[in-house]
Parts: C-alpha cells; sequence; structure tokens
C-alpha cells in the first residue's frame, strides 16, 4: 500500500458489524468519511462500488470481500473483469 489508508480499513472493519454506520453511510456517507478520516478519492470509490480500485490501493483483500459480500457486489468477477 503506497499510503496508508489506516481510516477506510477501520471503515471496511465496521461496516458489516455495526447497522448504525451501514445507516449513516447510507444517509450521510460525506460525514461518515469525515468520522473515518476517508479521503474524498476512497470515497468516490466506495460510492462508485469500486472495489477493485480499493484492492490496488493495497487494502486487506478480506476487508474489501467482506464489504462487496454485505453490499452484494460480485467482487471476484470484478476482480476477473480486471485481469486478476
Amino acid at each position: 500500500m503506497s499510503k496508508r489508508r489506516r481510516g477506510l480499513e477501520r471503515f471496511l472493519h465496521q461496516f458489516d458489524k455495526d447497522k448504525g454506520l451501514q445507516a449513516r453511510m447510507t444517509a450521510d456517507p460525506d460525514a461518515v468519511a469525515a468520522e473515518f478520516g476517508i479521503s474524498a478519492e476512497e470515497l468516490a470509490a466506495l460510492k462508485n462500488d469500486d472495489m477493485v480500485k480499493i484492492f490496488e490501493w493495497g487494502v486487506h483483500p478480506l476487508l474489501v470481500r467482506n464489504y462487496a459480500g454485505f453490499r452484494r457486489l460480485d467482487y471476484y468477477g470484478m476482480l476477473r473483469a480486471r485481469g486478476y
């Protein structure tokens, strides 16, 4: 990971376990980003469901997989489509 993505990792770790966080992310993603220190670039990837970009940043793949699964995204299909 070229840049520490600690806030994003904390968010991903907590997301599938915290219904309040899930509701806040739906209602006001910008406030959640500020709360966790998620950058504009990271928030855009989350909003666009760009799990491959998050994976490419070096975020732990299980965190990405769990978030994608909770959101009902085809994480492995996304990876295969981009040549992984």
